[in-house]
C-alpha cells in the first residue's frame, strides 16, 4: 500500500504503522486527516449508503478530492424520499457515483424469497450476501483502491467504538474515517454551517436497527 507515516519509512503493511498513524492523528481535525490521506493514497475510493447525515463525510472527502469514485450499492430497498435525496446531493456535491446492484433486483428477491427475513437467522445473511456484499465486492475487485474512505464515527454503536481512523480493511485496503473521533453532534453542526441537504427519511434492510452493523464493516 502507498501510504506511509510523514516522518517514518512506515510501508503500511504492519499494525504497527496503524497503530503509529492513529496516534499521531488522535486530536487532529478531519481536515487534517483528508490532507494526509489526499497526499498519500494512489487510488482511494469513498463507501457510502447516503445514510442521515452522510452528506457531511461526502463534503469533506469531496472537496479535496472532485474526481474521487463514490461507491454506492443501490440494493433496491431505499425509500423513495432516499432517492430523491440521492440525485439531490450528487447534484450539488458533483458526485463521481459509482453505482453497484444486485444481481438479484429487489423484486425478484421479493417475488422468489418474500418479504425481507427475520434479522438473525440464515434467511437474513443470505438476503445481506445478495443486496449489499456482493454488489460491494465486485466495486472492490474492479476498482481494486488502495485506500477506502468511509463515515463512520466511535459514538455509532459498541463495534465500531472499538475502531479508529486508521484500519485494515477488506481487498487488502486501508480504511480511513476522518469523522471517526467526532460526535453526531459536530457532524450536525458541520451540515448546518455549509446548508447541506440531509434525509431522515432512511431504510437499511440489512440492519434493521440503527445499533446493527450492515457486514461491510465485519469484512477483513
Amino acid at each position: 500500500m502507498s501510504l506511509e507515516l510523514v516522518d517514518t519509512p512506515a510501508t503500511f503493511h504492519r499494525a504497527a504503522d496503524l497503530i503509529a498513524l492513529n496516534a499521531q492523528f488522535k486530536s487532529s481535525k478531519p481536515s487534517e486527516i483528508m490532507k494526509f490521506t489526499v497526499e498519500h493514497a494512489s487510488n482511494p475510493v469513498i463507501f457510502t449508503n447516503f445514510r442521515p447525515l452522510a452528506v457531511a463525510f461526502l463534503h469533506l472527502v469531496t472537496q479535496p478530492l472532485k474526481d474521487i469514485p463514490v461507491i454506492w450499492v443501490d440494493h433496491g430497498f431505499n425509500t423513495p424520499e432516499t432517492y430523491r435525496h440521492i440525485e439531490r446531493v450528487v447534484e450539488r456535491l458533483n458526485l463521481n457515483l459509482q453505482v453497484y446492484s444486485p444481481k438479484m433486483s429487489a423484486a425478484h428477491y421479493t417475488a422468489v424469497y418474500g418479504e425481507i427475513p427475520p434479522l438473525d437467522t440464515p434467511e437474513h445473511d443470505r438476503f445481506s450476501e445478495i443486496v449489499k456484499l456482493e454488489p460491494f465486492n465486485r466495486a472492490m475487485s474492479e476498482l481494486q483502491p488502495d485506500v477506502w474512505l468511509n463515515g463512520i464515527r466511535h459514538d455509532q454503536n459498541s463495534h465500531r467504538k472499538n475502531l479508529d481512523v486508521f484500519t485494515f480493511g477488506s481487498h487488502g485496503t486501508v480504511r480511513v474515517a476522518p469523522m471517526f473521533h467526532l460526535n453526531e453532534l459536530d457532524v450536525e453542526e458541520y451540515i448546518y454551517d455549509r446548508d447541506l441537504p440531509d434525509n431522515s427519511d432512511y431504510f437499511d434492510p440489512t440492519k434493521g436497527e440503527e445499533h446493527r452493523e450492515c457486514g461491510l464493516m465485519m469484512q477483513t
